[in-house]
């Protein structure tokens, strides 16, 4: 009893001699971080060397727990940590050009970054010079000057950046500065002021400190400790290993044997499994019913909660655990973008690609479209269509929804011809229940954006879905585009009087709008003036800019002034003010306000508004200013017109207008006969040639003036 009791001592005082010391590791982008918990007033070095690093402990038989290391690395700059014996250094060998750097947190933390780098071996060591100078044999000017080079002259930037840090800690070492790393920037660490030497000191002496080192790098920034959230890695989500070979409906069934225990309590290691299950093979609602029973589901199991949400394309409910992953390198930045739904600018695209490839080829086909429809709205199109060409490697045929987005890929490359084949075929398919009426829905706002037609076949069948679908989700959206279509098929009168009867406008804003645009481009005067001229001052104050700007457009042409100097000025409109001011410059020109015209285009140089200027110099009756105006804009044939009609001459000798041609043979028919009285009979000769030359141009004048009598003015309208 004596000797068991005495073994058991001996073993108890030979391990609490040896303590071990657990290194935890993180990957950060840029760099791998190790971090080893040391008692307070630890003493430790780190030397480096050609890609690896030593770490010495001060302490008696110490070793390191390395077990968990390379549990959270993915990357390869940390190949294998080794310790020989107890008490021992930690040897790190590196798998890249690396150089590792160290300091001390929380003077219990020795922190190591690992990055790539170039290794710097220490310069040689320089002896320090003596704090008085020698007086027995001063030194001679022929003195070798290489004898007193500072080490700091054979350094580079990372030599001197890996001195300076090493000096910064062991001041954090010895508490005469602090490491608090909660703010980046300049800090001061003891009361401002400088710091003056004791009175006492002789004079040969100096007092100085680890600070005087860093005098005017007050602004280093050192990195801090989380500046981003770690990566998780492939071993740590374990996604490949949340089902095995088995049927899924043994698995299922294995599972949910003996899941509720005595007392209804739920056995938790089953219902974990179960819901791994169950996400694994794509039923996201069914594994989130089964972490429902577990109440809150443990930190650990919020990554598998996030999947099974995103199964289903529902949003995360709590904190997203893939928040900030979609620049790492494994797996989970392909999770990160399909529960974020949306692509980060930092986002590695191949980790994302090969992260979907390694998916079981059931979970391919059922995420595709979410991802690629993601990788569209982020303009990334290539990408998408090699997730697409990797789906249509493992099926026979392209699914509905793969067949949408591939009509959203030919959209975003302009191929209108493609896309609409595309829709077409899924809204003519029977065997689709959403996405049938989804595609019906795209291709209608197609046809709207091109300003096409659509067949009544379509017209059917969007009819037939807005009543099918009324009291569905889908239902606002189909009577939309039911309304749409009446208007592409100008049955104006049906489809206004369907967005008359609407409860809620706000949802209808954008479909009005499209239907009294086309209203303006597509209906005969008199439907466009019944709807026009009865619309309401609340609908006319409440459309779009662009709605209102083509039935204003209309309203001139056809001559009604007042609703469409309404709706060219109202107050809330803050784009497209110049087309907005030539509008109301028209008002004024049909209203016979020629300068309030030219006060309303002020400013603007566009062709349309120097022929309204023109148009409103005219009505001054100033027709030498309105040539200069037009020829400017270089309407040459008008500009000839203004100026025949002020009798101006043409400075061109070969006039190639019109009007040119006409001014020149006025100008000729108004030139004054030279006579010769000296001469009688050629003075007669020449008056009978005059006469039939005048003759003549008196009938091309004629000819042209009648000729040109149909041509349109400036403002579009027979002068």
């Amino acid at each position: 009893m004596i000797r068991a009791l005495t073994l058991i001592l001996f073993i108890w005082a030979s391990g609490a001699s040896a303590q071990a010391l657990r290194v935890r590791s993180g990957e950060h982008d840029g760099y791998t971080r190790l971090v080893v918990q040391v008692p307070a007033g630890t003493d430790w070095t780190l030397d480096q060397r050609q890609n690896g690093a030593r770490l010495n402990i001060s302490i008696d038989d110490v070793t390191f727990d390395t077990r968990f290391v390379f549990d959270r690395l993915s990357g390869t700059r940390l190949q294998a940590l080794t310790q020989t014996e107890p008490g021992g250094a930690l040897d790190m060998r590196f798998g890249c050009d690396c150089v590792a750097k160290a300091f001390l947190h929380q003077n219990s933390m020795v922190v190591i970054d690992i990055k790539p780098g170039v290794f710097d071996p220490p310069p040689a060591p320089v002896p320090e010079l003596p704090l008085t100078p020698p007086t027995s044999s001063p030194i001679s000017d022929e003195a070798p000057v290489a004898s007193l080079a500072l080490s700091l002259l054979h350094l580079n930037r990372l030599g001197f950046e890996g001195q300076l840090m090493s000096r910064i800690l062991q001041g954090a070492d010895r508490e005469v500065v602090d490491l608090n790393l909660a703010e980046v920037g300049p800090r001061l660490t003891v009361a401002p002021g400088s710091l003056h030497a004791s009175e006492k000191l002789a004079s040969n002496l100096k007092l100085r400190s680890v600070l005087d080192d860093v005098r005017g790098l007050e602004a280093l920034a050192l990195p801090p400790l989380s500046a981003r959230t770690e990566c998780i890695t492939d071993r740590e989500l374990g996604f490949d290993n949340w089902s095995d070979a088995r049927p899924f409906a043994i698995q299922v069934a294995a599972y949910r044997v003996g899941l509720f225990q005595e007392f209804d309590r739920v056995d938790y290691p089953r219902a974990i499994q179960l819901a791994q299950v169950y996400v694994y093979h794509g039923f996201g609602a069914e594994a989130a019913q089964v972490l429902d029973l577990l109440g809150s589901p443990a930190a650990d199991q919020e990554q598998l909660l996030a999947i099974a949400h995103a199964m289903d394309g529902a949003p995360v409910p709590t904190s997203n655990p893939f928040a900030g992953q979609q620049r790492c390198d494994g797996s989970a930045a392909f999770w990160a973008v399909i529960t974020e739904g949306k692509l980060t600018p930092d986002a590695n695209l191949n980790a994302i690609e090969q992260g979907f490839g390694r998916l079981p080829r059931h979970l391919r086909r059922h995420l595709a479209a979410t991802l690629s429809e993601i990788l569209i709205s982020a303009g990334k199109l290539e990408a998408s269509r090699r997730i697409l060409r990797a789906v249509g490697r493992v099926t026979e045929e392209d699914s509905v929804d793969v067949k949408l987005a591939k009509a959203d890929i030919a959209t975003a490359e302009g191929d209108v011809a493609a896309a609409e084949t595309l829709l077409s075929d899924i809204a003519a398919s029977a065997n689709t229940i959403t996405e049938a009426p989804l595609a019906l829905a795209r291709l209608i706002d197609r046809r709207w954006s091109d300003r096409g037609t659509i067949a009544p076949g379509e017209l059917e069948l969007a009819a037939g879905y807005a009543q099918q679908l009324r009291r569905s989700e889908l239902g606002p959206m189909m009577a939309q585009t039911h309304v749409l279509a009446l208007a592409l098929s100008q049955e104006f009168d049906d489809a206004l009087r369907r967005i008359e009867t609407v409860p809620d406008m706000r949802e209808w804003q954008r479909t009005r709008d499209q239907v009294l645009q086309l209203l303006a481009e597509r209906a005969d005067d008199i439907t466009f003036l019944r709807h026009a001229l009865a619309m309401s001052d609340k609908t006319r104050n409440s459309v779009s800019v662009d709605t209102a700007v083509s039935l204003a457009e209309r309203l001139v042409d056809l001559g009604f002034t007042a609703p469409a100097q309404a709706l060219a000025s109202r107050p809330q409109d803050r784009t497209r003010r110049l087309n907005r001011a030539q509008l109301r410059s028209q008002v004024a020109l049909l209203q016979n306000r020629p300068r309030q015209a030219l006060l309303e285009i002020a400013g603007d140089d566009s062709a349309r508004a120097e022929r309204l200027r023109a148009q409103a110099i005219t009505q001054t009756q100033d027709y030498t200013e309105a040539a200069r105006v037009l020829r400017e804009a270089g309407e040459t044939e008008a500009a000839d017109r203004y100026d025949w009609l002020a009798g101006s001459a043409i400075d061109d000798t070969k006039p190639s207008t019109r009007f040119g041609v006409i001014n020149q043979i006025s100008t000729h028919l108004t030139q004054v006969a030279t006579r010769q009285p000296d001469k009688p009979l050629a003075d007669a000769a020449a008056l009978l040639e005059d006469s039939a030359m005048a003759r003549g141009q008196i009938a091309d004048l004629l000819a042209r003036i009648a000729g040109a009598g149909g041509d349109q003015g400036i403002n579009g309208h027979t002068q």
